[in-house]
């Protein structure tokens, strides 16, 4: 049916499947509205970089940073460390974005037919303000007071206010358009903390203060009882009713679940990749 939406609720993931979930449809071809929620299976330092979309030239651009310093260090050895393809079409104020994942961070990625185009941006960009703007109101009504503050979310703990939500949107394969966020609900800001202070000369995306706890945190600082499932699954239903989509519960199958492994897999072992941010070796679509 074409009111449909694909629903994959994947919830713990390998390395692998993280990895190339970031670009799905640069392995499984797109042809229905697809919802991908999913987080990890253990902790993830994840280093982003694009390609990323420039005004100047107005084509997509790349910086390829060497993350030798990072993926060789021996003080770094023990945090599994990730580097991952998506293209940044957001303004952007570092020369590479890092993120802690793990269990206690869900992702959503969704993507949507005929908001491909470049053209297109602000109806991406309208989509990820209202994405953002339900998850607001789905939890002012648990009395957690918020701020929207660019493509972020804020909650109130104390006379604090802590980052916990972060969202991008992008074009994508066969004219459809993606939009992702990332929810926190415990923030390992030691691990953060150990990558942020790692001295290495590529400029990592860094806030103005020394510790991150103070501006970075997670739901379960504020709300500790927190249903997650229950707030997942609103989440998805109102986004689905935004859209005027009814959901479609599947699993990716054994071929896609396959075809993704062995993307993540590359990613994560050829070095041209994790090092340097060389793409050539790899297919891309959009």
């Amino acid at each position: 049916m074409k009111n449909q939406i694909r629903y994959i609720n994947l919830n713990k993931v390998s390395p692998e499947i993280y990895t190339s979930l970031w670009e799905y449809e640069n392995v499984i071809e797109l042809r229905k509205p697809t919802i991908i929620k999913f987080n990890t299976d253990r902790t993830l330092a994840i280093f982003w970089q694009g390609p990323y979309w420039n005004e100047k030239i107005q084509d997509w651009d790349n910086i390829h940073s060497d993350l030798s310093d990072y993926f060789n260090a021996e003080e770094l050895a023990d945090i599994f460390k990730v580097r991952v393809y998506e293209k940044i079409e957001i303004s952007y104020g570092a020369e590479m974005g890092y993120y802690i994942e793990g269990p206690d961070v869900v992702n959503f990625i969704v993507l949507l037919p005929d908001i491909g185009e470049i053209n297109d941006k602000n109806k991406r960009k309208k989509l990820d303000d209202d994405f953002r703007q339900i998850l607001v109101e789905i939890l002012e009504k648990r009395n957690i007071e918020t701020r929207r503050e660019s493509n972020d979310i804020f909650y109130k703990h104390g006379d604090k206010w802590k980052k916990f939500f972060g969202s991008m949107y992008r074009p994508s394969a066969n004219n459809f358009g993606c939009i992702n966020m990332g929810m926190t609900y415990n923030f390992e800001s030691n691990i953060a903390d150990r990558i942020r202070k790692f001295d290495s000369e590529v400029k990592v995306k860094k806030f103005d203060v020394n510790d991150l706890q103070e501006i970075v945190g997670g739901l379960y600082e504020v709300y500790p009882e927190i249903d997650r499932e229950k707030i997942e699954i609103e989440y998805v239903t109102m986004i689905c009713k935004h859209l005027n989509l009814s959901i479609k519960e599947e699993q990716l199958t054994s071929e896609e679940e396959q075809k993704l492994f062995e993307r993540g897999k590359r990613r994560l072992t050829e070095k041209e990749w994790y090092l340097y941010g060389n793409n050539e070796n790899f297919e891309i679509r959009y």
